[in-house]
């Protein structure tokens, strides 16, 4: 009997190494493809000021185009490095991200309602969008 247990344990063992070794393989696995994709920020409102920029800022900016790219809807839309912010009039900035051949929707926002212009900055991500006299700044 005991030595039927010894056995028993012994195998258990095993099977405990061999699981551990496996859990520690699939997390190096996971964070291998996940390090590989580029994270993804939200944003969020920063401040309201009165324009101008400064002019090296504005002289950075990437005004918006009408209309939407492909099959999404906005009345003003920018792109860059895989994200388009598309802005509709009612007052709404959806962000999508260009994932397997297709926009994925990452974040939706409350943004000014009527503006009459929508610029990116490329260079530090912020977006900034002109309304009623006013410049509103939205960041990561």
């Amino acid at each position: 009997m005991l030595k039927i247990r010894g056995i028993l344990l012994s195998v258990m063992d095993k099977i405990y190494q061999i699981l551990a070794v496996f859990a520690l393989i699939m997390l190096l696995v996971s964070r291998f493809i996940r390090g590989r994709e580029v994270r993804y920020h939200s944003y969020d409102f920063i401040r309201r000021f009165k324009p101008p920029l400064p002019a090296e800022v504005e002289e950075r900016l990437q005004p918006a185009a009408p209309g939407a790219p492909q099959e999404l809807e906005a009345d003003m839309f920018v792109t860059d490095e895989g994200l388009a912010f598309c802005y509709s009039a009612v007052g709404r900035l959806v962000i999508y991200r260009w994932e397997h051949q297709k926009y994925r929707q990452k974040q939706e926002l409350a943004v000014p309602l009527d503006c009459v212009a929508m610029a990116l900055d490329p260079t530090d991500g912020k977006l900034y969008f002109e309304a009623g006299g006013y410049i509103f700044l939205y960041g990561n």
